[in-house]
């Protein structure tokens, strides 16, 4: 009697509360660019295998460098790097197609000089819808995924913010409706160049992500302040190229961490000092932990040669792989 009345008893207790699940794990975006040179070893390094890992069990996006604008807001393919056609487009899209990866167009305007920003303006100013137009069409031509703005500008050149920001609003609603990507290639202060962080509030909602481009510069154990040419120190003298401040100046401007691809130097498998450590592994780590994805110049040097071969070994392929898929 006493067993059964016990039994009873804990029939009738309300069940215990059972732990809250575990959040899913969170799959991260991987983006690197095919230069307009070095054409052989960006293949190479696509179709090399580390162990069993291959390019595509990492990567997730892939822009194409291959074209600039022209001052009527056309576009047209580099002619000052390695010969670039159409059948030159067609193999890298489709390996991307082939394998899942996005592929972008890549649109910008390094005139085999200098970084061009009057060339870029005479594009995104003065002929701003006949620039949307003829990007529009020639992604569509190769069947790309979406388009990448690399656009960029040594100096202060804030009074190009606003027209820059219409041009990205056009860009957005004419790819939105067909279910194509725009990202846009930022420089990684908030108080010098162009686009820089400053400027990334008047895209939200417009694109899909912002590649933060620090490359080396960027690192969780980073001290360093940044002082723009006869201005003052930015941010007060704070932090900016740690992980995490990219990252909250992303949230606190209105994108969700995901939508952040912080900048890794390609053929560099050690930089920056404190945080986890100095490896490749390390830095996917923090990034890791505040939700952001990663973007990498370049496709070449992933594969090491001629700098760091340990950017091709299995041990980094490997970090790359469960960096992507959350684990």
């Amino acid at each position: 009697m006493r067993a059964f009345g016990l039994a009873v008893l804990l029939a009738a207790l309300p069940a215990p509360a059972s732990s809250p699940p575990r959040p899913a794990a969170r799959s991260a975006e991987v983006m690197s660019w095919v230069p307009p040179y070095q054409l052989d070893q960006s293949r190479q390094a696509l179709l090399h295998r580390a162990g069993a890992i291959t390019a595509d069990q990492w990567l997730t996006r892939m822009g194409l460098q291959f074209w600039l604008p022209t001052e009527d807001g056309g576009v047209r393919y580099v002619t000052h790097e390695e010969p670039v056609s159409d059948s030159v487009v067609a193999w890298f899209t489709a390996w991307a197609r082939e394998r899942g990866v996005k592929a972008l167009l890549t649109i910008y305007n390094h005139d085999g000089k200098k970084w061009n920003w009057d060339l870029a303006r005479a594009a995104f100013k003065d002929n701003q819808d006949a620039f949307v137009r003829n990007l529009v069409a020639e992604m569509d031509r190769h069947g790309f995924d979406g388009i990448d703005l690399d656009l960029e500008g040594n100096g202060s050149w804030e009074q190009d913010r606003a027209v820059f920001a219409e041009f990205v609003r056009k860009l957005s609603a004419a790819l939105k409706p067909r279910g194509k990507l725009l990202t846009v290639d930022s420089f990684h202060s908030p108080c010098f160049n162009a686009p820089n962080m400053a400027w990334w509030e008047d895209w939200k909602g417009q694109v899909d992500a912002i590649h933060s481009m620090g490359y080396g510069d960027l690192y969780e154990g980073s001290t360093q302040t940044f002082s723009p040419e006869n201005g003052p120190v930015c941010a007060g003298g704070e932090s900016i190229f740690r992980f995490s401040w990219q990252v909250n100046w992303g949230k606190a401007h209105g994108y969700d961490p995901a939508q952040l691809l912080l900048g890794f130097p390609g053929g560099r498998y050690e930089w920056g000092q404190g945080g986890k450590g100095r490896t490749l592994a390390d830095h996917l780590a923090e990034v890791a932990e505040h939700g952001a994805g990663i973007c990498i110049w370049d496709i070449p040097s992933t594969l090491g040669s001629p700098r760091d071969g340990r950017w091709g070994s299995e041990e980094a392929w490997a970090a790359l792989k469960k960096f992507r898929n959350g684990a």
